[in-house]
């Protein structure tokens, strides 16, 4: 006969297994739900595939985390409309039979495509879903973690070939006119003069971000004056410019402006005709000197110019 405790125990112990197999619960798993990770990259090497955990013998997703991960890869797919993916279903091995691990592969592989369809991707850039079943197992065992991950569907991104690399062509002063073009392949010119610099130039220097006349550029056009009043034949045109590191081209028009006038203006001051002045122009950043590689180059793209021109 059965002692009345012995039979408490024997119904507790059956009633824990008839849960646990309700559960299907497989303690070879090892699976804690609440610290599995959403996604993560199962082949260094290619950081387009994302993997979708899914609880064991499910084929539905319950946790947020796991939508973060698919969101995360569909954000990507709303940037640039010319990315596609393939999906792919995956089962393990304890899961059921052979049929079995297929459908479930399947309806994993489905879940994640109604849920990305749902969220705004056209049908046309799924390329291709798959079924695997319990075939193609990455994980014999556990990953670093001790979760089995071979529960899952992953999303492979496809995306489209990088456009072909545009050869360099030869520009040895470097002004945007390739050497065959350009009529002067080793002076840095303009694209609109061939590639070649203006002929009969003054520069007329000025500081970084200023468009004050200081010593320097008194000189040069104390200079000027003394040419155009020895040669009543010569007239001149006057050109500002300004440099990209000057600021936003806004900020270049201003300068540019402003230089130009106020060597117009102190020529005029010192009693030059205005007939002697042909135009004053701006152009802004548009039409360095150089390159701009050095800082002495940089700094004397800050000028006016003046170009004589005899009748």
């Amino acid at each position: 006969m059965i002692k009345p405790g012995w039979l408490v125990l024997i119904l507790l112990v059956f009633s824990l297994s008839v849960l646990a197999s309700k559960l299907n619960f497989n303690p070879d798993l090892n699976i804690n739900a609440a610290t599995l990770q959403a996604f993560e990259n199962i082949n260094q090497d290619n950081k387009d595939t994302t993997v979708i955990r899914f609880d064991y013998k499910q084929s539905a997703l319950f946790h947020s985390y796991t939508f973060t991960a698919i969101d995360s890869v569909v954000d990507i797919l709303l940037k640039n409309n010319a990315i596609k993916l393939t999906i792919d279903g995956y089962a393990y091995k304890d899961e059921g039979s052979d049929t079995i691990c297929y459908y479930l592969s399947l309806n994993r592989a489905l879940f994640v495509q109604t849920y990305v369809l749902g969220r705004g991707i056209d049908s046309s850039r799924i390329i291709a879903l798959n079924a695997y079943g319990n075939t193609r197992q990455k994980y014999k065992g556990k990953d670093k973690e001790g979760l089995t991950v071979n529960c899952r569907a992953e999303i492979l991104l496809n995306y489209p070939p990088p456009p072909p690399k545009k050869t360099a062509l030869p520009d040895r002063d470097e002004d945007g006119v390739v050497d065959a073009d350009d009529k002067c392949p080793d002076d840095f010119g303009y694209i609109d003069n061939d590639g070649c610099p203006n002929k009969d130039v003054v520069i007329v220097p000025f500081a970084t971000q200023q468009s004050f006349l200081y010593s320097g550029t008194y000189r040069v056009l104390d200079s000027i004056l003394k040419v155009l009043i020895e040669n009543p034949a010569y007239t001149i045109s006057i050109e500002g410019h300004a440099y990209k590191n000057e600021g936003i081209k806004a900020v270049c028009d201003v300068l540019a402006t402003e230089r130009a006038n106020i060597v117009k203006q102190y020529l005029l001051s010192r009693q030059l005709s205005t007939s002697r002045i042909n135009s004053v122009k701006n152009y802004s950043n548009q039409r360095p000197l150089n390159a701009g590689k050095t800082p002495v180059d940089v700094s004397a793209n800050s000028r006016a110019e003046i170009i004589f021109t005899k009748e």
